[in-house]
C-alpha cells in the first residue's frame, strides 16, 4: 500500500518551487533570492515549529508569480500587493507545516531512489531532455540550497503526498449511496412544453424617442467612453544595445587566450545506468551484465530491464556529473571507467546499478572555433551591460525634468516611440503590460505631467514614459448611440411581454387549466417528452435543463414554470413525472467507475476535514 502511495507522489510543490526560482532569477536577478527582509527572527510557531518572515516573503513572491502565470500581465496591481497576499500565504504555510508534522509522526518516509528520479526528471534541471548536473547545481545555488537541502524539500513533499493519498484514497461509497446517485443521475422525466416565439409579440412593440432617452439617462455609464492616454516612451535593454555592438577578430582572439589561461580542468562525466531493485536485484544485474558482455545494446537493455522510470526510456541516460550528483559508490565506479565502458554491478541505497560512461567533457579547453561564437556573445553582452548601466543613469537623470522624451532619446542614441491612445483596460504589446498601464495612469504622469520612474519590465530591460495626450472619459452624444439603444430597448420590451405571457399561462395551469388547452388557445404546438433523460438530444437544451431543475411533483398535479431559450423565445414547461433509474439499468463497469469517482470526491472532503481538524487542535502563535 505504501509503495503505491509513493508511486503516486508527484513532487508537484517541489516543481513549483524550482519554477519559482527560475522565474524570480529571470525577473529580478539573484538579489531577489538572497534579499534579507530584516525580519527572519519574527516567526509564526505551529506546534513549536517556526515559520519565519523570510518563509512568508518567499511564499508571497511565489503566489504573485503563480497569479501572473495564470492570468498574465493584465492582473490589476492591487491584486498583487503583499498585504492582499500575506494572509492566504500564511494559511497555506501553516497547513503545509501541520501536514508535514503529522506525516513524519506517522512514520511516513521518502524513497531515496524516487527522490533521485524526481530530480533527474524535473524539466528545469534538464537540457535537451537530459538531466544536466551543472544546471541543477546552478539553480540551487541561486536559492542558496545544496543538493542535500533540495532532497529534503522533495522528501517532505513526498511524505505530505503520501499522507494525502492515505486519507483521500481510503474513502469508500456505501451501496445505498451508490444506488441513490445512480437513481438520480440516470433518472428520466415526463413533461409537456410549448414555446412562445419572440416574433409573436415583437410586432406589438413600439420604441419611441421617450423610451430611448429614458434608457440613455438610466445607463449613462454604458455609453461613456473610458479615459484614454497616449505616452511617449524610451526602451533601454541590453538585448537591443548588443545588436549594435561590433566585435573585432583581435578582441575575440585576446579573450580566447585569456579564457584558455584561466581554464581549469573539471571533468564531467555523462553516465547511463540500468537500475535493479528488489531482493533478487544482484542476480538480475549479473544476468543483464552477461547480455552486455555478449554484445547486446545497453540502451535497449535499459529500456527493457531498468526500474528507473525517469531514465529507462532515454537509454538509461542520467546526464553529466562533476563527481557529486550520484551516491559515492556510483561516482567511484563511474570515475574508473573509460568512455564506452560498462561497470560491474554496483550496489547503492537505491538498488543495484550497471553503469556506462557515455562521454566526458571539461578535461581540456575548447578550440578557438568551438569557443568563437560564445566569446562574441560574451563580449557583446559585456559591452552592452556596461553601456546599459551608463545609459540607465543618464536616462534617470535626463528624463526626470525633460519637456519631451524625444530629446532624451536622441542624446542617448535611443528611440522614442508613442503608444497612441489607450485606456486603463490596456491594449496589446506594451499597453497590455500591467506595470506600464499603471505608470501611465499614475497621478505623477497623468495629472502632473511628469515622466514616470524607471519601469523594469525584465532584467536589463527598462522603460520610461511621459504623457503626450489625454482624452477624458465622456458620455457619447445620444444621436450617435440612438440606433444601438433602440435595439436594446426593443429586445427588453419583447422579453418583458414574453415573460408576462408565460406567467399568465403558468397561473392558469396552477388554477386547474391544462397546458394542452393553453397551447391550443395561443395557437402553439404542444410537445410531449416522455421518459426523457438528461442527455436527450431531440429536446431543446434550455428546455431540457430547466425540466430537470424542477422539483418532482408531489401529487398528480404537474409542476410548471417557464424559461427563456438561447434564441430569445420563452418556453412553458409542465413536469408530470420523475422516474429514478434502477441499478440494473447501468452496466457493471460503469457502476464501478461511478463508485470510484464518488469515493474520490468523498476522499477529497475527508482530507479537507482532516486539515480543518489539524488546524483546530494545533497550537499556533502568530
Amino acid at each position: 500500500m505504501l509503495q503505491e502511495l509513493r508511486d503516486k507522489s508527484t513532487g508537484m510543490i517541489a516543481k513549483i518551487i524550482i519554477g519559482f526560482i527560475i522565474v524570480i532569477f529571470a525577473l529580478f536577478g539573484t538579489e531577489a533570492l538572497f534579499q534579507n527582509y530584516g525580519a527572519a527572527d519574527k516567526a509564526i510557531t505551529v506546534n513549536g515549529e517556526k515559520i519565519t518572515e523570510d518563509d512568508i516573503a518567499r511564499g508571497i513572491q511565489n503566489r504573485k508569480q503563480q497569479i501572473l502565470n495564470r492570468y498574465g500581465e493584465s492582473v490589476p496591481a492591487e491584486y498583487l500587493t503583499d498585504e492582499k497576499l500575506r494572509q492566504p500565504v500564511i494559511e497555506s504555510l501553516i497547513q503545509r507545516e501541520l501536514l508535514a508534522q503529522v506525516a513524519k509522526k506517522g512514520g511516513l518516509a521518502a524513497n531515496s531512489a524516487a527522490i533521485n528520479n524526481e530530480i533527474a526528471t524535473t524539466p528545469a534541471f534538464q537540457q535537451d531532455g537530459v538531466f544536466n548536473q551543472e544546471r541543477f547545481l546552478q539553480i540551487l545555488r541561486y536559492q542558496g540550497l545544496t543538493p542535500a537541502n533540495y532532497q529534503n524539500v522533495i522528501a517532505e513533499e513526498t511524505v505530505i503526498n503520501q499522507l494525502q493519498f492515505a486519507i483521500a484514497y481510503t474513502s469508500f461509497v456505501t451501496p445505498a449511496e451508490l444506488k441513490n446517485i445512480i437513481g438520480l443521475s440516470f433518472q428520466s422525466r415526463d413533461f409537456n412544453y410549448f414555446v412562445i416565439p419572440s416574433e409573436s409579440v415583437e410586432k406589438n412593440v413600439v420604441v419611441d424617442d421617450k423610451d430611448i432617452k429614458a434608457h440613455y439617462d438610466a445607463n449613462a455609464a454604458t455609453y461613456t467612453t473610458p479615459e484614454q492616454v497616449a505616452v511617449d516612451y524610451i526602451e533601454l535593454s541590453t538585448g537591443e544595445l548588443a545588436k549594435n555592438i561590433a566585435v573585432t577578430d583581435d578582441q575575440v582572439q585576446k579573450q580566447y587566450e585569456q579564457n584558455t589561461k584561466a581554464f581549469v580542468a573539471k571533468t564531467e562525466r555523462q553516465a547511463a545506468h540500468i537500475l535493479f531493485e528488489g531482493a533478487d536485484a544482484q542476480k538480475r544485474a549479473e544476468e543483464v551484465k552477461a547480455k552486455l558482455a555478449a554484445g547486446e545494446d545497453f540502451a535497449k537493455l535499459a529500456g527493457e530491464f531498468s526500474t528507473d522510470a525517469g531514465s529507462k526510456n532515454q537509454g538509461g541516460d542520467l546526464g553529466f556529473s562533476a563527481g557529486d550528483a550520484f551516491p559515492t559508490e556510483f561516482e567511484s565506479a563511474l570515475a574508473k571507467l573509460k568512455v564506452g565502458e560498462v561497470s560491474a554491478p554496483v550496489k547503492t541505497e537505491a538498488g543495484v546499478h550497471i553503469i556506462k560512461l557515455i562521454s566526458e567533457r571539461g578535461s581540456k579547453a575548447p578550440t578557438f572555433e568551438e569557443a568563437k561564437a560564445g566569446i562574441i556573445d560574451q563580449l557583446k553582452r559585456s559591452e552592452a551591460e556596461s553601456q546599459f548601466g551608463i545609459k540607465l543613469e543618464k536616462l534617470k537623470d535626463r528624463a526626470f525634468n525633460a519637456d519631451n522624451l524625444g530629446e532624451v532619446a536622441n542624446e542617448l542614441g535611443l528611440t522614442a516611440q508613442n503608444t497612441g491612445l489607450f485606456s486603463k483596460t490596456g491594449g496589446k504589446d506594451l499597453t497590455a503590460n500591467n506595470a506600464f498601464v499603471t505608470a501611465a495612469f499614475s497621478p505623477e504622469v497623468l495629472e502632473e505631467g511628469n515622466a514616470s520612474d524607471i519601469i523594469e519590465l525584465e532584467p536589463s530591460r527598462v522603460i520610461v514614459l511621459k504623457k503626450t495626450d489625454r482624452k477624458p472619459a465622456q458620455l457619447q452624444p445620444l444621436d450617435s448611440v440612438k440606433d444601438q439603444i433602440a435595439t436594446v430597448v426593443r429586445a427588453e420590451k419583447v422579453q418583458a411581454l414574453l415573460s408576462k405571457q408565460a406567467q399568465d399561462v403558468i397561473a392558469a395551469i396552477n388554477t386547474g387549466a391544462s397546458i394542452a388547452d393553453q397551447a391550443k388557445a395561443l395557437g402553439l404546438e404542444l410537445k410531449a417528452a416522455t421518459g426523457i433523460t438528461r442527455n436527450d438530444s431531440a429536446t431543446d437544451r434550455d428546455v431540457l435543463q430547466y425540466a430537470f431543475s424542477l422539483a418532482a411533483p408531489a401529487s398528480d398535479k404537474p409542476v410548471s414554470g417557464s424559461v427563456r431559450t438561447a434564441k430569445g423565445d420563452y418556453a412553458v414547461v409542465a413536469l408530470s413525472g420523475v422516474h429514478l433509474a434502477g441499478e440494473e439499468k447501468v452496466p457493471a463497469e460503469q457502476r464501478a467507475a461511478i463508485a470510484s469517482q464518488l469515493a474520490n470526491i468523498n476522499g477529497g472532503y475527508d482530507f479537507k476535514s482532516f486539515q480543518s481538524h489539524l488546524q483546530e487542535v494545533a497550537k499556533i502563535k502568530q
